[in-house]
């Protein structure tokens, strides 16, 4: 089983190649013994505003990620989150019922041609 715990910018930048954040984020690094599998967080994009991201492989899609996702969101929340934004693959077994779990719901607005689902305190 893979380990999930609060990820540091270095966990940041191993995952998504020397990307680093210029605000705030919080986010969950998913290690499989020495390597980072997957990684969730979000990221601060305007003053309450934020926008969560969550990459698991396919394997490791299971039940207690809701979990570290709640985590997420409230670190958020206590980081002054007021509206939170996200896509979500609907091709994905349970993706859209997980969304829906977390309080989202779908809006109008298209990014990058997906549909932007949004959560609102």
């Amino acid at each position: 089983m893979a380990k999930i715990v609060p990820a540091t910018d270095i966990d940041f930048a191993r995952y998504y190649g020397g990307v680093q954040v210029a605000g705030r984020w919080v986010g969950r690094a998913m290690w499989r013994g020495r390597m980072i599998a997957g990684f969730g967080g979000l990221i601060e994009i305007e003053e309450g505003e934020w926008i969560a991201f969550l990459e698991v492989p396919q394997g490791e899609r299971k039940p207690h990620i809701y979990r570290h996702a709640l985590a997420a969101f409230a670190d958020a929340r206590h980081e002054g989150a007021r509206v939170i934004k996200a896509w979500c693959d609907i091709t994905i077994p349970g993706a859209e019922k997980l969304m829906k779990r977390l309080g989202f719901s779908p809006t109008e607005e298209l990014m990058d041609d997906k549909v932007v689902w949004k959560w609102e305190l």
